[in-house]
């Protein structure tokens, strides 16, 4: 059997599932059944859910200690990785990056006479985070997570987000570029890949596997989906590139 080229680097995305403690393990796991030297990982919106009542008494109703747990078990292994507004150098390539999140600039955007209530209700309508995240203003957060951006995006090699940088329409899965809901899987990040250091941005949250060139930088997304999503050939579960500070 012919044996599949890793990389000595995993990056992922963020949305790594819905329970801590499996999270842990299973990357445990991965690190040792593929031999990566580090694991370099973000949260993404899976990664804030509470989704039954235990999990609500068991983080008094505040997702953000949800994450907050995570990212200290992450952190507390050897060579792994999660990153909040941080930045990381291994080898001459510095790797940056943060949850990040939707902004809804793509609706205003391509959408004429919307008006930001109507964009509220339909977060509230079409997304499961209105429901499983507690405590959150998903306004006010993705300011926050551009504050995080900001502080780092001229001094890395590689930028790593859970959402896509761009709210292009030929940056997005064909099928929902006239979906108004589509505002809830990218944000505006224009100026940061045209002012930034980054020769690549890796992000996640969409299920489409994508890849494009903005602002002279390489963005890929390279999901594995829900389970049974790969099998459709859409999508590919491991994707090497070799980069170089």
């Amino acid at each position: 059997m012919q044996q599949r080229e890793t990389g000595n680097i995993l990056v992922i995305a963020g949305d790594l599932g819905h329970n801590n403690k499996q999270n842990i393990h299973i990357l445990k796991c991965i690190q040792k059944l593929f031999s990566y030297k580090h694991i370099i990982c973000l949260l993404g919106n899976h990664d804030y859910y509470l989704l039954d009542t235990r999990q609500r008494m068991q983080y008094d109703n505040n997702s953000f200690l949800r994450a907050k747990e995570m990212r200290e078990l992450i952190n507390h292994e050897d060579n792994m990785h999660c990153l909040d507004g941080e930045t990381i150098e291994i080898k001459g390539v510095r790797f940056g990056g943060c949850d990040s999140w939707y902004d809804g600039t793509y609706i205003h955007a391509h959408f004429t006479h919307i008006e930001d209530n109507y964009i509220h209700r339909l977060w509230n309508q079409t997304m499961n985070d209105a429901h499983y995240i507690y405590g959150m203003d998903w306004k006010a957060f993705s300011a926050s997570e551009n504050e995080k951006i900001e502080s780092i995006y001229k001094d890395v090699d590689v930028m790593i987000t859970h959402v896509n940088p761009s709210i292009s329409k030929e940056h997005t899965d064909k099928l929902y570029q006239e979906e108004h809901s589509t505002g809830f899987f990218t944000f505006d990040g224009r100026e940061y890949l045209k002012k930034g250091s980054m020769k690549y941005w890796i992000f996640g949250h969409t299920h489409t596997a994508t890849e494009f060139h903005m602002e002279g930088v390489h963005c890929i997304c390279n999901p594995m989906g829900y389970p049974g999503e790969s099998d459709s050939g859409k999508l590919t579960t491991i994707k090497c590139i070799k980069i170089r500070g």
